[in-house]
């Protein structure tokens, strides 16, 4: 008996040392796969960037300028910093550039200062300009300040990054069933610090990246403005519908943040910031455009219906109108007479003041991190915009929860659509009866504004 138990406690010992081989083994092939696969990851950077030599000689070295924010916002990039230069001749004019192995050099308007030997840079006029990141070839882009000198000397400089971010994955919108990929990546070549575009062509997009997002206003328990039997959130959903078919025939990949199945308990405005909820889905779409789908109701008699399109403060304009003008054109509508926050005949940005905002439930103020001083009112273009649009719903107030992505530095391009007014029965029946007509105009107005055949 002791000879056996003798014996079947070698056994046992020889099979638990062997288990421990079998582990350590285990683990030696998982580190070594995971460093080959960061080595890899940062050679695949070098390897892409491999053009860099063919203008690596225009560039100076020892001084770099440094990035202290940069935001993709929609289509389009943006950057601000400084860079500290000493230099005997005066300073004519800076500019960010993106610049090319093959020659080609794209200035994005910059405004600058230079005060005790520092230079200060912004392409940060409007958020929904710079660099449009739909216009670039299949090609590799360089990031650089451009200086020109007073003795008719340009000089290039190359970036570093000094902001919490990281790289970005960029898809642009489909066109002719295809798209491209713009890996926004900071690397470092021979000791030099480089911001690059690498861009590639896909030929599907991965199931969690969407061209455009439609977010029918209100749903579930909130119906919105209602007129007899009608109700704001039906007539917006069906018109949302509509509005996906059509953008899905000329070939872009459509989310809806709601399709009518909600429930009236899990659908309110205390689950917009859920999981599942309407600004959570956006923000996760990695979409460029947002529309939301709304039907307006007034109470006086000083407003005699039509169309309003409200867009983000301190932003571009120029889509904005086009929408207002396509709806008007093609559904046989007509611009809203209502003064209230209006720029323009069917363009209206409506604001709050941050300053205002301190007694605010849902605001925090030390964590703003907007890049203006006033912000966007209507949730849905603020909250799916991030720092480029002051996306603040933080949690404090914990009936609403906490926007997960209010300091991401990608947005998506929101625009709220006002069809008409719910409690005017001309505009009432136009929309009822041509819910085609209005989504064909918006249609319309993506594909010709952003070149979409």
């Amino acid at each position: 008996m002791k000879r056996k138990k003798k014996r079947r406690y070698k056994k046992n010992e020889l099979i638990s040392k062997r288990m421990i081989m079998f582990i350590v083994i285990i683990a030696i092939i998982a580190l070594i796969y995971f460093t080959s696969a960061n080595k890899n990851k940062e050679n695949a950077s070098v390897n892409a960037f491999s053009s860099i030599n063919e203008i690596v000689d225009e560039i100076e070295t020892g001084t770099y300028a440094n990035i202290n924010r940069y935001i993709v916002y929609g289509t389009h990039f943006n950057i601000e910093g400084d860079m500290d230069i000493s230099e005997n001749n005066s300073i004519e004019s800076a500019k960010v550039v993106a610049k090319t192995a093959s020659g080609e050099e794209i200035g994005i308007d910059t405004e600058y200062t230079y005060e005790n030997n520092q230079i200060s840079f912004s392409t940060l006029k409007e958020i929904n300009t710079g660099l449009d990141l739909e216009s670039l070839k299949v090609e590799d882009y360089y990031i650089l300040l451009k200086v020109e000198f007073s003795n008719n000397e340009t000089k290039y400089y190359s970036l570093t990054n000094d902001t919490e971010y990281g790289n970005i994955e960029y898809y642009t919108l489909t066109r002719n069933h295809s798209n491209n990929r713009i890996n926004i990546d900071f690397t470092t070549i021979d000791n030099m610090p480089i911001l690059g575009f690498h861009i590639t062509t896909v030929k599907e997009l991965p199931d969690n990246v969407y061209d455009v997002v439609i977010d029918p206003g209100h749903g579930g328990s909130d119906v919105g403005a209602v007129n007899g039997r009608y109700m704001e959130s039906e007539i917006a959903l069906d018109c949302a519908l509509e509005l996906k078919k059509q953008l899905e025939d000329i070939g872009l990949k459509v989310l809806l943040t709601r399709d009518g199945t909600e429930s009236e308990e899990e659908y309110t405005m205390y689950n917009i910031y859920d999981k599942d909820g309407r600004v959570t889905m956006a923000n996760e779409s990695h979409a460029k455009i947002l529309i939301s789908l709304h039907l307006n109701s007034n109470l006086s008699d000083n407003v005699d219906g039509g169309v309003e399109i409200y867009a983000s403060s301190n932003s571009d304009l120029t889509f904005a109108k086009k929408l207002a003008d396509d709806i008007v054109e093609t559904a046989k509508t007509e611009y809203s007479t209502n003064q209230t926050d209006k720029v323009e005949d069917g363009v209206y940005v409506r604001t709050i003041e941050v300053e205002d905002q301190k007694n605010e439930a849902s605001f925090s103020r030390e964590n703003y991190k907007g890049i203006f001083d006033s912000i966007p009112y209507l949730y849905i273009i603020r909250e799916i915009g991030g720092i480029a649009t002051g996306a603040y719903v933080d949690g404090t107030n914990k009936a609403y929860g906490a926007n997960e992505y209010r300091n991401s530095n990608v947005g998506i391009e929101g625009y709220l659509v006002e069809l008409g007014y719910i409690n005017v029965d001309e505009d009432l029946d136009n929309i009822l009866e041509n819910a085609d007509l209005y989504a064909q105009a918006i249609t319309n107005s993506i594909t010709n504004f952003y070149g979409i055949k």
